[in-house]
């Protein structure tokens, strides 16, 4: 009872500081210099329409939130890669390692368990060729930490450094920004989470000092509905107005073998429009393969391919 009664005070906390997080750039996307648009990250997350902040128990956490991180009990590795832009010379790809570290904290049902200490790297790169043939990269490395308060509780932290460089005169940048999580258990297979990102942030252009823009997730999830659905439904706010509303789902077809996976990803300002996506995640001995589909119906990008491959050591 006392367990319960904590976890409720600690959501109502959670809506209750949501006036005092910073609103104060604008809600458009990436920098205002147009530089690091959030590309996503592994082909699972992209499946899930970027319903991820709860269902990311891996090293992908390192990006969707690293609060999650503590559900690592061994090393993981994942590397993914797509063309976000059809038809143009272009390819992003991703590089991710984590670890959980220290003892094991385990739920009194014996559910859950929970590394007290976990950490991470993430790398990104995206390169494309611009008109002319003038060549585009920008480049991202994260480190992630995340401390489980108990087997319920579990805060984060990324700090990411990033760059972009090009043939062009005058038009390289570098800058960094924070990335900030939790999660709860809140009852049973119902957990919540809070992620803030890019707060804190700053990017250096030659002529001017910028801000990414800031975003806050709001997320809600029920695991291992029936032994083999699990759903998560986020809320996304930029500069204090709702910006996105994202839906995710994973059905697991074979247990450790097989599962499917679909999203949507509901944009409600500049260029209002509704992604869908969905995708598998086949499993074989320690490693793991996510093929992903999205499809946007904005014409500069069109429907995107991701595929991820993970081993856990």
């Amino acid at each position: 009872m006392r367990e319960c009664r904590n976890k409720t005070v600690l959501f109502i906390i959670a809506v209750a500081m949501l006036p005092l997080l910073p609103y104060g750039l604008s809600a458009t996307e990436g920098s205002r210099g147009g530089t690091f648009l959030p590309m996503g990250w592994d082909a699972r997350g992209e499946a899930l329409g970027g319903a991820a902040t709860l269902l990311a128990r891996d090293d992908g956490a390192a990006y969707y939130n690293p609060a999650n991180l503590v559900f690592l009990r061994s090393t993981r590795v994942t590397a993914g890669v797509t063309r976000p832009v059809p038809g143009l010379d272009n390819l992003y790809s991703i590089v991710t390692a984590g670890t959980g570290l220290m003892d094991t904290r385990t739920s009194p049902d014996g559910t859950v368990e929970v590394r007290r200490l976990a950490a991470a790297v993430s790398i990104s790169h995206l390169g494309l060729k611009l008109a002319g043939g003038s060549a585009w990269n920008e480049g991202t490395a994260g480190f992630s930490a995340a401390f489980s308060i108990n087997h319920f509780n579990s805060i984060g932290a990324t700090v990411r450094f990033l760059r972009s460089w090009t043939d062009l005169d005058d038009a390289d940048s570098w800058g960094m920004a924070f990335d900030f999580g939790w999660t709860t258990r809140l009852y049973r297979n119902l957990w919540f989470g809070l992620v803030a990102r890019n707060t804190n942030s700053v990017i250096h252009y030659p002529e001017i000092d910028e801000e990414l823009d800031s975003s806050v997730n709001l997320a809600l999830s029920l695991e291992e509905l029936f032994g083999r659905v699990s759903i998560e439904g986020d809320v996304v706010t930029r500069a204090g107005e709702l910006n996105r509303i994202l839906l995710g789902s994973e059905i697991v077809i074979v247990e450790g073998t097989l599962s499917i996976l679909g999203g949507v990803d509901a944009r409600l300002v500049n260029y209002s429009r509704t992604i869908t996506s969905f995708g598998l995640l086949t499993s074989l001995a320690n490693a793991d393969i996510a093929l992903s589909f999205t499809f946007d119906p904005e014409d500069a990008f069109g429907r995107q391919t991701r595929l991820s491959v993970s081993y856990q050591f």
